[in-house]
């Protein structure tokens, strides 16, 4: 009897203490300090020359009879078109854009003609071809142009590089908050890129290629300016 009762405490203490170690590894892990941790964000920008430009050049035409209108519209707009690529832009740089067809109202509720609009957006970069452009789709008949953006298409070095300065940027400021703080920069625990290029732009009045036909000896005077080129970094760095 007094074997079994040996074995039966044994047991019942063993049990117990598998429960006391259960039930004390949650309490041991919540009481564990959350690593100490500081987000910081690196910037970094430069100023470049654009390498790319569109412009938007196109027809509105208005007409009591609405195949009138686009029949009008689509000669001129073909015209622009064969024009440009005279000039050595490529189709595969000419998008059409911007087509509508709208009935125009009296003040009684009545259609009384169409307008068509009909856009053409056109990619170069050389940049001396713009004013020419201008002024030859002027030529053709168009009467406006609505929109002229420059844009850096070939910037992935810029880029990279942007990248590594922020990353540099930030991490002297985490190093800096650190050593403040007492500790140490420890390794990243996150990191995030995000980048942003501004393009320069300029928007022409619909009479802007109406008075480039009457200045011939004029050219439509354009600045191509410089695009900000800009990457920021988040990142989180764990401080021991």
């Amino acid at each position: 009897m007094k074997k079994k009762s040996l074995k039966t405490l044994a047991l019942a203490a063993l049990l117990a203490a598998s429960v006391s170690v259960g039930m004390s590894a949650p309490a041991l892990a919540a009481e564990a300090p959350a690593p100490s941790v500081v987000n910081v964000t690196g910037y970094a920008e430069q100023e470049v020359a654009p390498d790319t430009a569109y412009i938007t050049v196109g027809m509105e035409s208005t007409d009591a009879n609405a195949q009138k209108a686009r029949t009008d519209n689509n000669t001129v707009m073909n015209n622009v078109t064969n024009a440009v690529k005279l000039m050595g832009v490529s189709k595969d740089d000419m998008k059409t854009t911007g087509f509508s067809m709208q009935p125009n109202y009296n003040d009684k509720g009545k259609i009384v003609s169409y307008t068509v609009t009909n856009n053409l957006s056109i990619r170069v970069t050389d940049f001396d071809l713009i004013p020419r452009i201008i002024e030859k789709a002027g030529d053709a008949g168009a009467n406006r142009v609505t929109n002229m953006r420059f844009t850096n298409e070939h910037a992935d070095t810029v880029k990279t590089n942007l990248i590594k300065e922020a990353v540099h940027n930030g991490r002297q400021a985490a190093e800096a908050a650190a050593m403040a703080a007492g500790g140490q920069l420890g390794k990243v625990k996150e990191i995030n890129i995000s980048g942003s290029s501004s393009a320069y732009s300029h928007n022409y009045a619909p009479m802007a290629l109406r008075a480039v036909k009457m200045a011939d000896s004029e050219a439509t005077p354009v600045e191509a300016g410089t695009n900000t080129l800009s990457e920021s970094v988040s990142m989180t760095f764990y401080i021991l």
